[in-house]
């Protein structure tokens, strides 16, 4: 398993010991002067609003072991290996919030007692992440089915403010009063996980943050 990667606090972008800018949302490098990474200054442009701080658990490449689990949680062939998948996808998120719950509700500045999950981009609907969610008891009690696919697209690198609507069952009123963690299995430059932010605030929640299992490396040169 990779190791669990730092996350850097902070309002405004931190320097690190190398002399690395540090993105104040993703914790990714982030170029001098900009303040955010390239992604995040990106989707700022696309969304019109500021975005939500994202934690992921663990760094993958393309191939490894976590992005075969990541993928093979729901698209492996056999039903045996999907529960499997899930089950150690599960396992990693749970002992997460176990060891660092407190540290994830001070990065995020606050607690939630809402945790939305983001609507599949590809499948007819529902978010597969949910298989997952409803294995980490702590998630799934306060888990709500409160996003569908919007009328406009999202992709890599590619947000929209309505990428993502309100289910039929959610309350404007009730989610006013809310605070929403998103949770999903990955994030490359963030575009849905905020393009999902982006839907629950404009209907009035109050998102804390995205916690996401894994983050995508750039390939390693050669």
């Amino acid at each position: 398993m990779a190791a669990v990667r730092a996350t850097v606090t902070g309002a405004t972008s931190a320097v690190a010991d190398a002399g690395t800018i540090i993105c104040p949302v993703c914790s990714g490098s982030a170029h001098g002067g900009f303040g955010l990474c390239f992604c995040c200054a990106t989707l700022v442009r696309q969304l019109r609003l500021p975005l939500a701080p994202v934690v992921a658990i663990v760094d993958y490449r393309i191939g490894d072991r976590v992005h075969r689990r990541l993928r093979g949680y729901k698209d492996a062939p056999v039903a045996e290996a999907r529960r499997a998948h899930t089950v150690w996808v599960a396992s990693l998120l749970d002992a997460y919030l176990a060891d660092h719950g407190a540290w994830l509700r001070h990065r995020f500045g606050a607690g939630w007692d809402v945790v939305a999950t983001v609507p599949s981009s590809a499948r007819p609907a529902g978010a597969p992440f949910d298989a997952v969610v409803a294995r980490v008891p702590r998630l799934d009690e306060r888990r709500r089915s409160l996003l569908v696919r919007g009328p406009e697209p999202t992709d890599h690198l590619v947000a929209s403010r309505h990428g993502f609507t309100l289910a039929g069952g959610a309350e404007r009123d009730w989610l006013r009063r809310r605070r929403v963690l998103v949770v999903d299995d990955s994030v490359t430059t963030g575009a849905r996980a905020q393009s999902a932010v982006a839907a629950l605030r404009l209907a009035g929640a109050r998102v804390t943050g995205v916690l996401v299992v894994g983050r995508v490396l750039a390939p390693e040169p050669g």
